[in-house]
């Protein structure tokens, strides 16, 4: 098999989709804008980074990404169009193409509104909901992570971080997979088990950021960044963002550190949000 040093614009990968553009850099693999030659139409293209391909268990973990996508149909969540190996040994996965910015391009503008809130609480939660019916964790909630349509509403993509229900965690021991400022204290610390919980926290994380512009935990040391997370120690919303005191705390509930105090599934979080919002 040969192993390339780089994967660059202007490949064309088995055989069929022309890379044209870089669109992002993840911590396994790159994302480029392709044209399928067959039906000419647009397609996303991620790929496992020329210097993990010698890699078997990166290899691994980039195949699950793909098995777990295969499996997901939601509107929420970026579709999968094709997973596979082509003649150079290159493990790539081809979704589809979404016009649009992602949650973190979006907030280089400026806090999403109350309302815009409101569509990534029913879109996300829905999104994570039926991923953890099918037994699937995202576990990588992040503004990146997060695409919001130039129609529509807020799509999910990215499922590297992934951990099947179950199963042996997909990060060796030490290894920390993700961002650890968006992560539950349980998957930094590893000190309990994981469950939907997790998501659950990011996506209050997510809601804390997108409204306040500020992530809630913040250090340029990862130690002391995983001690302020595992202790919860961060400043409610509503004293940094005008943000309704009832709709503060469905967030700072979302996001506790303790699991077995957040709420136990997407479908109370949304239940709780469209409480306190009157929806």
């Amino acid at each position: 098999m040969t192993t390339p040093t780089s994967i660059a614009v202007g490949t064309i990968l088995a055989g069929r989709y022309a890379l044209v553009a870089e669109l992002a850099r993840g911590a396994m693999g790159d994302v480029f804008e392709a044209r399928d030659q067959l039906s000419g139409s647009k397609a996303a293209v991620k790929l496992l980074r020329a210097e993990y391909l010698a890699d078997e268990s990166t290899r691994r973990r980039f195949r699950r990404e793909g098995a777990i996508l295969k499996a997901l149909d939601h509107p929420a969540i970026v579709r999968l169009l094709e997973l596979g190996i082509d003649d150079e040994g290159l493990v790539y996965l081809v979704t589809e193409y979404v016009e649009g910015e992602t949650l973190a391009e979006r907030l280089s503008n400026g806090p999403v509104t109350i309302d815009e809130a409101d569509s990534l609480v029913d879109a996300l939660s829905s999104g994570l909901g039926a991923a953890h019916e099918h037994g699937v964790l995202h576990g990588d909630l992040k503004p990146a992570n997060v695409i919001w349509p130039k129609e529509g509403s807020p799509r999910l993509v990215d499922f590297g971080a992934s951990k099947i229900l179950g199963l042996d965690r997909l990060t060796a021991t030490g290894e920390v997979s993700g961002a650890p400022a968006y992560m539950a204290p349980e998957v930094l610390t590893g000190k309990t088990d994981v469950d939907q919980r997790i998501d659950v926290y990011g996506l209050g994380v997510l809601l804390y950021e997108s409204l306040s512009e500020k992530k809630p935990f913040y250090d340029k040391h990862l130690d002391r960044l995983m001690m302020k997370i595992d202790a919860g120690d961060c400043l409610p919303i509503d004293a940094i963002a005008e943000v309704p005191a009832a709709t503060a705390r469905v967030i700072e509930r979302a996001m506790h550190h303790n699991k077995d105090d957040r709420y136990a599934r997407m479908a109370d979080l949304k239940a709780a949000w469209h409480g306190v919002r009157g929806g």
